[in-house]
Order: C-alpha cells, then sequence, then structure tokens
C-alpha cells in the first residue's frame, strides 16, 4: 500500500502545489545510491527522503533500490550546509572554476551552482559575482582567485588567494588575515598585495580584521593594512569616494571639485589630459611621484602612508565605464576600466545612436565603488 501511494506521488511529477515556491538544488547521483544513501549524506533530516520524490521522476520509489547516475534536484532547505551551493550570478568575460580534488579548469557560466571548496578565477578585465544560499555575496574583481567555503577554514566563506574582492557579510581569509563582518549590512573590501600584504577598506558597517592574536575593529570609510607575519595596523580614515548622480555633471567633493561630465559623446573627470580617440590615454610614468609623494606601487608603503598618498592628489585612481543601448544594462555595447585621466570619445568606439551609461569609481587602493545611476547618451550626433 506504501509503495502505491509513493508511485502516485511519482507520477505527480514535480510541479505539487507549493512546489514552485522552493528554492531548488541540483546534485549529482553517482551510479549504485539509493534514496537512503543520499538522504544520509545530504539531508539534514534523512528520514525526510521522501521529500524527494515531489521533484523528481525516478525509476522507483524505494528507497533502497539502486538509482543510475542522473542529476536529482533537492530543496535548498533540507541540504546540510556543507552541500548547499552558491550561484554564480553575474560573469563577465573569462571567468574559470575549478572542482575541489581537480586539476582542470572549465569556463564559469551566469546562474551555475558552485560548491564548497570550488575555486574561482578572473583572468584580465573579467569580473564574477557570486551569491551564498545563505545570503552572503562576493564581487570577484580581475586577476584575482578565491576559494568558497574552505573545508579546512572554520566560519569562513572565502579564502582570497589573490587579487581583489568586495563582499557583503561575507567571511574571509587571506594568507595574512581574518576578516569577519560585524554588522548584517557589512560591505568591505579586501585587496591583496603582491608581498601578500591584505589591504581591507570598509565601506559600510563595521568589520573585525584579524592577525597575529590581534584584532582591530574598521569602521566605515576606514582602512587597515596587514603584512604577513604582522598584527593589523591602526585603522585609517580615507577621504569617500565620491558618488556620482543621475544628472550630466557630477560634483565631486573636495576643495578642488572634479566633475564628470559626458558631452557630444566625450566622457571624462576633466583632469586635465587631452581627448585620447579610440584607446585610454598612457600616463607619464613619473606622474604622482614628486618630492615627498609615496609611490602607490611600493610593496613597503605603510598604512599610515595612505592618507598622506591620498590626500596630496585626488581620490579617484580610475573609473569603470559600461555603455549598453538599454537603460538595464543586459547587453553591453562597452565594458572598460579607465585611467582617471582619461577622456573618452566614444564616438570613435561605438557605431552612433543613443545609448545608456553608468560609473563606477575607483580609489586609490584599488576597490571599486558602486554604479551611478544609467544616464541617456548620444553617440555621432553635434559635438
Amino acid at each position: 500500500m506504501i509503495k502505491f501511494l509513493l508511485g502516485l506521488l511519482l507520477l505527480a511529477g514535480p510541479a505539487l502545489p507549493g512546489a514552485a515556491a522552493e528554492e531548488l538544488q541540483t546534485i549529482v547521483v553517482k551510479p549504485g545510491d539509493t534514496l537512503w544513501s543520499i538522504s544520509n549524506t545530504y539531508l539534514k533530516d534523512p528520514k525526510k527522503w521522501n521529500q524527494l520524490l515531489k521533484y523528481n521522476r525516478l525509476p522507483s520509489a524505494d528507497p533502497s533500490i539502486a538509482l543510475p547516475g542522473m542529476p536529482l534536484k533537492v530543496p535548498v532547505n533540507l541540504l546540510k550546509e556543507e552541500y548547499r551551493a552558491a550561484k554564480a550570478v553575474y560573469v563577465l568575460n573569462e571567468v574559470l572554476f575549478r572542482r575541489s580534488g581537480l586539476s582542470d579548469w572549465s569556463n564559469v557560466a551566469a546562474d551555475m551552482d558552485l560548491y564548497k571548496n570550488d575555486t574561482v578565477r578572473t583572468r584580465v578585465d573579467a569580473r564574477a559575482d557570486v551569491k551564498f544560499y545563505t545570503g552572503e555575496v562576493l564581487n570577484l574583481y580581475p586577476n584575482s582567485i578565491a576559494v568558497l567555503r574552505p573545508p579546512g577554514d572554520k566560519d569562513t566563506d572565502v579564502r582570497l588567494m589573490a587579487g581583489s574582492m568586495r563582499g557583503l557579510r561575507s567571511r574571509v581569509v587571506t594568507a595574512s588575515a581574518r576578516i569577519t563582518p560585524k554588522t548584517r549590512d557589512t560591505e568591505f573590501g579586501a585587496k591583496i598585495n603582491d608581498d601578500l600584504t591584505t589591504v581591507v577598506q570598509v565601506y559600510k558597517g563595521k568589520a573585525n580584521v584579524e592577525a597575529q592574536g590581534r584584532t582591530v575593529e574598521v569602521s566605515e570609510g576606514f582602512a587597515s593594512e596587514v603584512k604577513m607575519d604582522m598584527p593589523p595596523s591602526k585603522p585609517v580614515k580615507l577621504p569617500p569616494l565620491p558618488e556620482l548622480d543621475g544628472t550630466a555633471t557630477a560634483g565631486f567633493s573636495g576643495k578642488n571639485a572634479t566633475r564628470l561630465t559626458a558631452s557630444g559623446g566625450v566622457v571624462s573627470l576633466n583632469m586635465g589630459k587631452p581627448v585620447k580617440t579610440g584607446q585610454a590615454a598612457e600616463l607619464p610614468k613619473d606622474l604622482g611621484k614628486g618630492p615627498g609623494v609615496p609611490d602607490a606601487n611600493d610593496k613597503a608603503i605603510d598604512a599610515s602612508e595612505i592618507v598622506k598618498m591620498i590626500s596630496v592628489g585626488n581620490a579617484v585612481q580610475s573609473y569603470h565605464l559600461q555603455v549598453s543601448k538599454t537603460r538595464e544594462f543586459t547587453t553591453l555595447a562597452l565594458d572598460k576600466s579607465y585611467d582617471a585621466f582619461d577622456q573618452i570619445d566614444l564616438n570613435s568606439l561605438l557605431p552612433p545612436g543613443d545609448y545608456f551609461m553608468r560609473v563606477a569609481l575607483v580609489d586609490l587602493l584599488g576597490f571599486e565603488g558602486k554604479f551611478s545611476a544609467p544616464r541617456p547618451i548620444k553617440v555621432g550626433g553635434p559635438r
């Protein structure tokens, strides 16, 4: 009688009332696995094996019968924490991943599932946004490597191996530091320098930065530096990254206000460089390295020098420009980062027409802010 009732559930298929509201995750069944063995491995409560019948058409409803190798849909809320996947919600250019225990890299596709101990790698001009089912968010910037939920690191969402990232509530470890958000809305950036020094900047909320048995609390608008085998530096306050509004001209804070303009198909921060048609202008190698001005690339730079470095010039290092035919930016006609001194002539880069543009500013530590509101721009029109 029980098998008869289970058979009816099986014939009903995956679309039973209430099932659509649940978030499902796919696991791969090995040949020979049974519903009992699968439930004992993956489910928080193995006795709920019969719930799997609601979402999958199986050759048998008997939990002791061996199944063929096949994908199996499982409600996320039934899975053990260690088997819950993260979702690649946004992928730009070449982003690779490697499964735990494997040596080969494969391409990451948007909306694909990533699992515990998977490694994600971004190439030049690439970016990946990953969201964990528990709500944490990882934005991985170009030339970066991160391991998701590494099993050897307790209470860790991301092990950042190289490059830079931005996180929302993400618990992060690097070679030199551990970063733990202290509020539910904490947003911060972490960057690993060539000498494995970790720089942490908090955009919102608070985060603890721990190393060598010492912990410092970094608040919104502050940064801390952690050298290898050294405790974290005392947090230093950074000038705020200017916010862009949705108007044609966006104002920047500061005595010598810099202004973003987008007119006649030319985008510029108006910092004195001539228009460079078709490509980004090259900066003089000695720019900003006059007497008393620290070199931003100096591996030995101390956190106490960061404020001096920023105060002697503009707080903006570069800007990330996106242009699209749609306000939603579902497809991009241009997606590139430019130096703050560059003026970009879109008339030589894009076909004539009406577009939308948005800009995200990058500060001197290399952290990218949020995109501005989309604004219309005409390319190939009157100059």
